[in-house]
């Protein structure tokens, strides 16, 4: 049974904190925006925070390589601290309907750290931090292609059965697997898979 006028602006009057939209942009964008059968793929919000390496940028710029058409790369400073607060966060992913984040910041202690996370109902769900180490941008493997096909995705192998029995693992497994998904295809090119990514894991 479908939903009727009544219930959909009822549905984006709870969704503005009881304002009602004033424009027909603003009633499509909060339809948009509601719960669906089958959810449209999640989209990446990438960001620095108030100190970010050359290092830790040339990282982001490749995570967006990966996932355009899905995301967004913010190269202005942020002043965030995900573990601390992450109202701020939260906020611009909601502002601008993302439902992942990729946070990247240099300090002396963590020189190249990347945070990814995800949100589930508009607030976070969970996040996980990364140290990176001996990192190499996808440019300097010469035989790839300088641009990747747009919309494509590449393959996910896990080596190591600490993905299977360690917590830990099984939670960075599951968010790396919901951040590289993109959209779901009908049918797989073996030919148009350009990258695979490996993660090992020592048991």
């Amino acid at each position: 049974m479908a939903p009727t006028p009544a219930a959909n602006d009822a549905a984006i009057a709870k969704a503005l904190g009881g304002r009602k939209p004033k424009t027909r942009k603003g009633r499509k964008l909060l339809q948009e925006r509601e719960p669906k059968i089958a959810e449209d793929p999640k989209t990446l919000l990438i960001l620095k925070g108030t100190r970010a390496s050359n290092v830790v940028m040339m990282l982001l710029r490749d995570l967006h390589r990966l996932r355009t058409p899905l995301c967004t790369l913010y190269t202005r400073e942020h002043e965030f601290h995900p573990f601390e607060d992450a109202g701020k966060l939260e906020a611009l992913c909601n502002k601008f309907d993302h439902g992942m984040f990729a946070f990247g910041s240099s300090s002396k202690k963590r020189p190249c750290r990347l945070i990814l996370g995800r949100l589930f109902d508009k607030h976070i769900l969970d996040m996980q931090e990364l140290k990176i180490d001996n990192f190499k941008p996808i440019i300097s493997f010469p035989t790839l292609k300088k641009e990747a096909v747009t919309g494509s995705k590449p393959l996910l192998l896990f080596q190591g059965s600490a993905f299977e029995t360690d917590e830990r693992l099984k939670r960075v497994k599951s968010l790396l697997l919901d951040f590289f998904a993109g959209e779901k295809p009908e049918k797989i090119l073996l030919d148009g898979v350009e990258h695979v990514v490996v993660l090992s894991a020592e048991d």
